[in-house]
């Protein structure tokens, strides 16, 4: 398997049309090439690969994580999918303002943490995310400084 990351400059900083084309060579008759997860965002600052779905390694009825470093206010996606909806635990390590999705931490000094399915929480108020049947988590993430995010969640069959 191999990815291919690359930026498409644009002219005058408007892109009007892409194409994308995928061209195979040299390769014996019989055998066949799939593409998938093909990425495609506006902006200066890629949000990162788009991992292949045996990468993540999600098994149902097993706990599943995610994290990562989130630089700045953004929208998060989690790869999910599970059967059922399931209620996650939000872990955060910053120095600063933190809220993730309808969560507010509020002023972060080291760690905190939020558990949806036990209704618990270290510090703050709110809603904890909770991954949808059939899709991947998406969360608003406001932040006042590099944040570092972890989701977890179990996969309910």
């Amino acid at each position: 398997m191999t990815r291919v990351i690359a930026r498409i400059p644009a002219a005058r900083g408007r892109v009007e049309r892409i194409t994308v084309q995928v061209r195979v060579e040299d390769i014996p008759d019989g055998v066949a090439v799939d593409v998938a997860d093909v990425q495609l965002q506006g902006g200066a600052d890629p949000s990162g690969v788009v991992p292949h779905p045996s990468d993540v390694a999600v098994r149902s009825g097993q706990r599943q994580f995610r994290n990562g470093v989130v630089t700045r206010s953004d929208t998060i996606i989690a790869l999910a999918n599970p059967d059922r909806a399931s209620p996650t635990r939000v872990h955060v390590s910053a120095a600063g303002d933190v809220r993730v999705g309808s969560y507010r931490f509020g002023a972060v000094n080291g760690s905190a943490t939020a558990d949806g399915a036990a209704g618990t929480a270290t510090q703050g108020w709110g809603r904890v995310p909770v991954v949808t049947e059939r899709s991947d988590l998406q969360a608003q993430v406001i932040i006042s400084r590099p944040t570092h995010v972890t989701v977890e969640w179990v996969d309910r069959m």
